[in-house]
């Protein structure tokens, strides 16, 4: 929203800072599941850990045969109980549901770790860019300018509209 309005009014400069920090923080999903294959299977070499499953959730995983085999608990006079809980050790090498647990250890950290590096990279990435952000801040100044907006070049949410930065001038 914040990239669509500064582009609307013309702000190009601002417009790129916005649209980075999208594609950026879009690239958190591919950035949390290599963290959560590298925290699975750092889990697996540990060897110690556990998730609690539901049996539904294992019986849409596996069959009814394989669950009654191995998770006896969950087959109730041979009826599949659902809201039963069992434990599921984790390891990134076994089966299905085993690997289901062991990514699912690492979720919360991977999700949180993920969003701070990518929030952290494009901000540093937009500080070590000025040129680039001046240069699109005069090419918005002039098409500000063409359009006979008021204040060209500060048509946009730029900081000296919230914060306490002087007022813009071109140069």
């Amino acid at each position: 929203c914040l990239a669509y309005h500064n582009i609307k009014k013309l702000q190009i400069d601002q417009h790129r800072a916005w649209m980075l920090r999208t594609m950026f923080y879009m690239g958190t999903i591919i950035t949390t599941r290599l963290i959560m294959a590298i925290a699975a299977s750092v889990t697996t070499a540990i060897g110690s850990y556990n998730v609690i499953m539901s049996c539904g959730e294992l019986g849409s995983i596996k069959g009814r045969t394989y669950l009654a085999a191995t998770y006896p608990s969950c087959m109730a006079n041979s009826t599949l109980s659902s809201d039963e809980l069992v434990v599921v050790h984790a390891n990134f090498s076994g089966s299905k549901e085993e690997i289901g647990a062991s990514l699912r250890l690492g979720f919360g950290m991977a999700i949180w770790l993920a969003l701070f590096l990518h929030m952290t990279g494009v901000e540093v990435y937009l500080k070590l860019t000025p040129r680039e952000a001046h240069r699109l801040r005069m090419v918005a100044y002039e098409k500000q300018m063409e359009a006979g907006m008021k204040n060209p070049g500060s048509a946009g949410l730029v900081v000296e509209k919230f914060g306490d930065a002087e007022a813009w001038t071109a140069k």
